[in-house]
């Protein structure tokens, strides 16, 4: 029903710019992007990467025997690495401005995993469409908004379970009178995506947002609460709380308590903050801090089963596509997900996270940088382990869009399940880094940059 709701409020703006001239008010914008990974080391077989893993993972899922005889995933040795073998995606996009309020932007994104594994093997090359319609119409004090279509980087309320997602089929609805707001939010298919055995997710939720608490001083607060469930895992349906408060949009502090329809400890909580500095000539800085907990009950059956490559044949430089697929572009993408903790079933698991972005400009186009994302996790009866993520880097933005650069890194892919496709290599490699993001003209967002 609800699907059906969203396909009439496409339909109507449609047919209402229809009427006034439609091809003849569009503009267009096309732009294009580009990125291209090379990692390697000059003391050992780089392919295969001895990794941290913890101890109830190790070897990872003691649980699946038969994959760690085709993966050959003992030793906690990375199997196979595309980025080793040189990876690269090229991005074509456009965004169309049909009308006021009417906006749709369609992108195609080629990759190819390795230069070393054949010009045309059908194993490592993958070409995937992107799609967004978004319309929004204001009525006086009352306002409507819908988009619908891929979306990316998926954070459902302040990130306590659905965040980090990378791209989902989804939908939005938002009906607003000033501040108040109630809102509908689906994605389809979760399955294909961060699996945990959920299929569609539904959410409903309202609340307040741009409550200026100081308007001189811009501090800003939002409250919201909803009701989320899905499709296939029993009693998953969870009741959330969450609030955010922000100063000028650089300092924000945030907050979610979640309870799940079971017994037991069923309950969930995250505690953040976040920090941006004034964008200066030669310092940028970013600062983000998390503490969440999980219950036992919370987390129970939602249970890992995506797989980034064929799991009935060996994961050689052959094996680096699957009937899901894991973009490159996701592999700068934050570490923590929920499917990090839901690993440790009937158990009560927390996890602290501090993630940071240091950039300084050196010389006219020449930078350092210095990344981290350490998360560490600990669950009940297995002590607490740390997974150390950093990034030491120089090198150069000869125009405003376009990076390159030269790093050290302990961040290695994996292509096997889910998040876990990001390691932490217990030694450091050199990676080769060139990309470029689709920006559109008169636009803040920009696709790929999370």
């Amino acid at each position: 029903m609800f699907r059906l709701m969203i396909l009439a409020l496409m339909v109507l703006p449609w047919s209402a710019v229809a009427q006034d001239s439609l091809f003849s008010k569009m503009k267009v914008d096309f732009d294009v992007g580009f990125g291209a990974y090379y990692q390697f080391s000059s003391y050992q077989s780089s392919e295969f990467s001895p990794a941290k893993i913890p101890r109830l993972l190790s070897p990872r899922r003691a649980d699946e025997p038969e994959l760690r005889a085709t993966w050959n995933l003992n030793n906690d040795l990375v199997t196979n690495n595309p980025l080793f073998h040189g990876a690269y995606f090229f991005d074509v996009g456009a965004r169309v401005h049909v009308a006021k309020g009417l906006d749709a932007t369609v992108m195609l994104t080629a990759e190819q995993r390795g230069f070393s594994d054949g010009r045309f093997s059908q194993n490592t090359i993958n070409i995937f469409p992107y799609f967004n319609l978004r319309y929004h119409k204001e009525l006086g004090r009352f306002s409507y908004a819908l988009q619908v279509g891929d979306f990316y980087d998926i954070k459902l309320y302040e990130g306590l379970t659905y965040y980090n997602l990378q791209t989902s089929q989804a939908w939005s609805l938002k009906l607003k009178y000033e501040n108040f707001y109630i809102k509908h939010f689906g994605i389809g298919d979760l399955t294909r995506n961060i699996g945990l055995g959920i299929d569609d997710l539904y959410d409903f939720s309202f609340g307040l947002e741009d409550v200026f608490i100081k308007r001189e001083d811009s501090v800003r607060l939002d409250v919201r609460v909803g009701l989320s469930d899905n499709t296939w895992v029993a009693n998953s349906g969870l009741v959330n709380y969450s609030a955010n408060l922000s100063y000028r949009d650089r300092l924000n502090g945030y907050a979610q308590l979640s309870t799940r329809n079971t017994t037991g400890n069923n309950r969930a909580f995250l505690i953040g903050a976040s920090f941006k500095n004034r964008e200066t000539s030669r310092f940028l800085l970013e600062l983000n801090m998390e503490y969440r907990r999980y219950g036992a009950a919370f987390n129970r059956n939602f249970i890992n089963n995506v797989y980034y490559r064929n799991p009935n044949e060996p994961a050689g430089f052959t094996n680096s596509t699957h009937t899901v697929f894991f973009p490159l572009i996701t592999f700068e993408r934050p570490f923590s997900q929920w499917a990090v903790f839901t690993e440790y079933q009937d158990r009560d698991v927390s996890g602290f996270t501090f993630r940071g972005r240091w950039h300084y400009r050196m010389f006219s186009k020449t930078y350092l940088k210095f990344e981290h994302d350490l998360n560490w996790v600990t669950a009940e009866d297995q002590g607490s382990f740390l997974y150390p993520f950093y990034t030491l880097g120089v090198g150069a933005k000869p125009s405003q869009e376009i990076e390159l650069f030269f790093e050290i890194t302990n961040r290695v892919l994996n292509l096997d399940k889910h998040y876990p496709t990001l390691y932490a290599a217990q030694n450091s490699y050199f990676l080769v880094h060139v990309f470029k993001p689709i920006r559109f003209r008169n636009e803040n967002d920009r696709l790929h940059r999370y």
